[in-house]
């Protein structure tokens, strides 16, 4: 019988361990394991592409008129379930800690640290967020501000060697007790220890190929402004939800004349307007959502002093940023696109985008000015605009905004150097293949690491 027990002991440790060790912090939590063990896509959401009414769909209260309602078309691509964590950031840092502070290369950890003091204000007792919101485990799970958008494209490229990192270890092009610096290696200038020399065995060495032949996983970057819109758009769309499930329908096959302007929402979790703002579940529903009847959708500011509702009549409960998790808002099972913290999206901001931008896929990466007069449309740092070459789009409204920023049509801009408290970001990556689906495995929830990883 001991036998036995100590059988099924084991399977529950081999089952179990993982999600074990995932949730919660364990005594060997300094250090860091080189090769990814886990799926790349977990937690991600597949987002099949499709054309959609990018741009505000209301009326444009700050006059800037910066993103008129145009009609786009988005490939598909995946996109984080949720805002980039603490927790997740603090397993960057000590990667880079135990990486590049042996190589005495303090500076590329100091560089990615996240700057604290975003917290403070002049005429406000901020002091305990300063000093734990991103060390203290209490905040484990809620979202990482005060990077820059720099930051959050290292962390990007970062999390793209760790997703390659195992399929180069198993192929013999890369040694697993030396750190895989890859795409850091190619923005920083550092030289990679870790690839196979000349000399190494003849198993390995008929491997001619480039590292990059061998990468399956395209790389996570930061989504473009499209779709981070067409996300938090589509998902409310009736005829998107309905054959999403269906192989063979595009997201506006049930109604294929139907005006995607009326089919369009506010908010990402609803089409009723502001009524949305509130949790009102019909029909079936959770205990969880019965639980958060009549509480806000998302984390913002209602209005002057009132950021979480007043004693005993809380609105959405949270002051500063809620967990990750927090709130009950997409169909598509994507948390916080709206309140709770601003998101740096890739795009450079310009006023005009919605006009000069491409109708397919469009992102503005570059230096293209807008209009064709370049002598009518300087962008140069303190010469006649705020806006620059380094200005960067942000979107998704924060704990500190009031509902007006919460619609997905809105934007803002800030240099792609600062930081702000109110500001986090979530990854994305392209999904090859996923345009025009044919199997049951292309479903949204099916283990596309799996499929990959069959091939060989």
């Amino acid at each position: 019988m001991n036998f036995i027990n100590s059988i099924l002991l084991l399977f529950a440790v081999l089952f179990l361990g993982p999600k074990m060790i995932a949730q919660f912090d364990s005594k060997q939590s300094n250090k860091v394991a080189f090769a990814s063990k886990d799926d790349p896509y977990d937690s991600t959401i597949l987002i099949r592409g499709g054309t959609f009414a990018m741009g505000m769909n209301q009326e444009n209260i700050m006059g800037d008129w910066n993103n008129n309602l145009r009609r786009v078309t988005v490939s598909s691509f995946r996109i984080d379930q949720y805002e980039v964590s603490n927790r997740q950031y603090r397993t960057y840092i000590k990667w880079l800690e135990s990486v590049f502070i042996p190589m005495k290369k303090d500076s590329m950890v100091k560089a990615a640290l996240p700057d604290t003091l975003v917290w403070r204000t002049d005429l406000s007792y901020n002091e305990p967020m300063v000093e734990g919101y991103f060390r203290n485990r209490a905040f484990n799970d809620y979202p990482l501000v005060g990077v820059s958008w720099e930051q959050a494209n290292a962390y990007c490229r970062w999390r793209t060697d760790r997703a390659n990192e195992k399929t180069l270890i198993k192929y013999g092009l890369i040694d697993p007790k030396k750190p895989y610096i890859g795409k850091l290696e190619t923005n920083n200038s550092i030289v990679d220890t870790n690839k196979k020399s000349a000399a190494t065995p003849s198993r390995t060495r008929v491997r001619t190929k480039n590292l990059g032949d061998y990468v399956l996983i395209p790389d996570f970057r930061l989504p473009t402004e499209a779709e981070w819109e067409y996300a938090a758009k589509v998902s409310s769309g009736k005829n998107y939800i309905s054959n999403f499930n269906n192989p063979k329908a595009g997201s506006n096959s049930g109604t294929p004349n139907a005006s995607i302007i009326s089919s369009d929402s506010p908010y990402p979790w609803s089409s009723n307007g502001n009524d949305g703002l509130r949790s009102n579940p019909t029909g079936k529903t959770s205990k969880k959502e019965n639980k958060n009847r009549g509480m806000f959708m998302a984390n913002f500011k209602n209005g002057s002093g009132d950021y979480m509702g007043m004693v005993g009549y809380t609105n959405d409960g949270a002051g500063f940023p809620s967990k990750i998790n927090s709130f009950l808002q997409n169909p598509l099972g994507l948390y916080n696109l709206s309140g709770n913290v601003n998101e740096w999206v890739a795009d450079i901001y310009r006023p005009m985008s919605s006009i000069d931008m491409d109708d397919f896929n469009p992102y503005r990466g570059n230096n293209i000015l807008d209009g064709d007069d370049a002598n009518a449309s300087s962008y140069e740092t303190g010469t006649n605009t705020l806006i620059s070459n380094k200005s960067r789009v942000y979107k998704g409204g924060s704990w500190k905004d009031r509902p007006y920023w919460l619609n997905p049509g809105t934007r803002r801009y800030l240099d792609q150097g600062s930081s702000s408290s109110t500001i986090g970001f979530r990854c994305a990556v392209s999904a090859f293949g996923m345009d025009t689906p044919d199997t049951k495995e292309d479903q949204p929830k099916s283990n596309l690491w799996q499929k990959f990883k069959n091939i060989f």
